[in-house]
């Protein structure tokens, strides 16, 4: 008897998963809650709620609005557009101005996600070509820092002291990293031998979502828990920042707790669409990423650089995906 064979031809994907884009972004935002209350609990409500909730809601606007424009499906409810706001919103200072997440979120979503077609067709993470207009754009606004004044830091002379505030409640003062770049690791070191566990608990001026090492970390363990993300780009993040720092004469650990590294390495280079397929080209780009943000810091204009090393890396991947194409179905030789 003749059985009739048929062969049905359908474009990719053909492996399938029950993970869903929506679910990821829930992840990631139950992992990021830990900083941001943190955040909000450090600076107070009223430096930081309003900042956050205006970023979060202008990447939704904005991105309902290029759906309405280009008459597209609309796409706010894959929680992408959550992500990105709460990500901008996390990394601004306290206190910003109103307008500051607007503009933002606005460059997030058209410069930095709708331009090259939306979601898994943009080449750089929309959240830090947001956080790149701004800081290029409005440099006082994104390094003027508040904090309770205990926790403040001013007054710094080449051999490390530091004044006290006194009758006041809230300061303007430096970051770590910037009194670092400025006077050396080890005049912040002797002025306040206490400054590597400020780091690690979140008590030092900064970004708003970005102080606290310790509830980040938290975020990203619940996360390659949950198989969201994996170690590789952050761990080659650390080392190549490591070396860096190293090889500045510098605090190895105080460059990976300060800033924005480890949002940066575990919360933004491991967004999947803006990083390599392959191990291999992970492990690069975590490194490239990290050692270019150490430069910055050490030899570049801003105190800060996660947010080019990070974008730079971003622009090379098609590069590294290029050289460095994934093997699917080969089986490693025994002999």
């Amino acid at each position: 008897m003749n059985e009739e064979l048929k062969l049905v031809i359908t474009s990719s994907p053909h492996l399938r998963d029950e993970t869903t884009v929506p679910w990821i972004m829930r992840q990631v935002v139950l992992a990021l809650l830990p900083a941001t209350i943190w955040g909000i609990y450090f600076f107070g409500v009223s430096s930081t709620l309003l900042t956050i909730l205006l970023s979060v809601g202008s990447t939704i606007g904005f991105e309902a609005l290029n759906c309405k424009i280009f008459k597209k499906p609309l796409s706010i409810t894959d929680g992408s557009a959550v992500i990105t706001g709460l990500l901008l919103g996390l990394s601004l200072p306290p206190s910003a101005p109103f307008w500051l997440p607007l503009v933002g979120g606005g460059a997030a979503i058209f410069l930095g996600k709708e331009m090259f077609g939306g979601l898994g067709q943009n080449i750089f993470n929309p959240a830090l070509v947001g956080r790149a207009v701004l800081l290029v754009s409005w440099p006082k606004a994104m390094s003027t820092w508040w904090v309770s004044a205990p926790f403040g830091f001013s007054g710094f002379s080449g051999g490390g002291a530091a004044s006290t505030f006194s009758g006041v409640e809230m300061v303007t003062t430096p970051t770590p990293l910037s009194i670092a770049q400025m006077y050396g690791y080890s005049s912040l070191h002797q002025a306040d031998p206490r400054i590597l566990w400020r780091l690690f608990v979140g008590q030092v001026p900064g970004s708003i979502g970005e102080i606290s090492a310790l509830f980040l970390l938290i975020g990203f363990l619940y996360l390659w828990w949950r198989g969201v993300v994996h170690w590789d780009i952050p761990l080659s993040y650390f080392v190549g920042l490591s070396c860096v720092a190293i090889l500045g004469g510098q605090s190895a650990l105080f460059h990976i707790l300060s800033g924005g590294a480890i949002m940066g390495a575990c919360f933004m280079a491991t967004d999947y669409v803006t990083s390599p397929i392959s191990s291999k080209g992970r492990y690069i780009f975590g490194l490239g990423a990290g050692a270019i943000t150490g430069v910055i810091r050490l030899l570049g204009a801003y105190p800060e650089g996660v947010t080019f090393g990070i974008l730079t890396m971003n622009a090379l991947v098609p590069f590294l995906d290029y050289l460095l194409p994934p093997r699917f179905g080969v089986k490693k030789s025994n002999g």
